[in-house]
This record gives C-alpha cells, sequence and structure tokens, in this order.
C-alpha cells in the first residue's frame, strides 16, 4: 500500500492585502537595519505579508537597493553585538556564548556575504592588474615531416 504525500497545512488565515506606502516601507527597513526579522516585522496587522514585502522590493524601483543596504547594515549593529558579547564571556557561559557567537556570525555572513561572508574569491589578472596575455610557443619537430612546410 503507498501512502498519499503529506501537505503541509498552513495555519490561520491569509492577511489581507496592505496597500504600499513609502512612510510604511522606511519604517519596516529601519526594523531590517535594528535586525528584526521579516517574520517579526510583518506580524502586525496593518503590515503587509512577507510575500508581498518581497513583492514591493521586487516590483518597485529602488526599494531593492534600499531593503540590500538595510540588511546590510544590520550586519554591522550584528557584528558590535557579537563585540559585546565577547566582553562578558565567563568560563561558565563560554560554551552559550560560542553558540550564540557562531549563530550571529553565520547570519552576518548571510546579510552581507561582500564583507564578512566565507567565500574568497581569486581575480586572475596581468601585470599591474591589466588584462592576461596569452603567450603560445610552438614546438616543431625538425625530425618528423609532417612539421615541415609544405
Amino acid at each position: 500500500m503507498s501512502k498519499k504525500p503529506t501537505t503541509r497545512k498552513k495555519t490561520g488565515a491569509r492577511k489581507p492585502p496592505v496597500s504600499f506606502s513609502q512612510t510604511l516601507f522606511d519604517a519596516m527597513v529601519v526594523e531590517v537595519m535594528e535586525g528584526s526579522t521579516l517574520r517579526e516585522i510583518c506580524s502586525g496587522n496593518s503590515r503587509p505579508s512577507r510575500t508581498q514585502f518581497l513583492q514591493w522590493v521586487h516590483e518597485r524601483p529602488g526599494l531593492s537597493d534600499q531593503y540590500r543596504r538595510a540588511r546590510e547594515i544590520s550586519s554591522y549593529i550584528l557584528a558590535d553585538e557579537i563585540r559585546e558579547l565577547e566582553q562578558g564571556i565567563t568560563p561558565d557561559n563560554a560554551t552559550a556564548s560560542k553558540t550564540r557567537f557562531e549563530i550571529k556570525r553565520w547570519d552576518i555572513a548571510r546579510r552581507a556575504p561582500k564583507v564578512f561572508g566565507d567565500k574568497q574569491q581569486l581575480e586572475h589578472s596581468g601585470p599591474d592588474g591589466g588584462p592576461i596575455t596569452e603567450i603560445r610557443h610552438t614546438i616543431v619537430d625538425p625530425k618528423n615531416d609532417r612539421n615541415s612546410a609544405p
């Protein structure tokens, strides 16, 4: 007997759409900068759903850059929190502090990968940062007739 695939049930009713307002979006972006999650930010009744918020970001010119910059700024705030966490480490709370540090470090790397990411990129360039030049050498065997000119 084969089992039917289980589907995940959505909890609660779907939120009604919220009209776009630059003032509302700006307030939500400030919360993003402060490190709040989209789930927390979009939880109020007068707030759009996460899906609708991300649609705003995708569909309206300029909002994408504003949101990306807010996420990047939030990574610096989290980095400050890590520095504060470092000051409160004692032998008794070292393990818990390390766990909090790793979680925050992971989050920072996702918010601003170019600044805090683990990935290293290698760039190839020629002398003084210029383009790479290609040098080819052809070795001709004089004993081989196929290499001689016709």
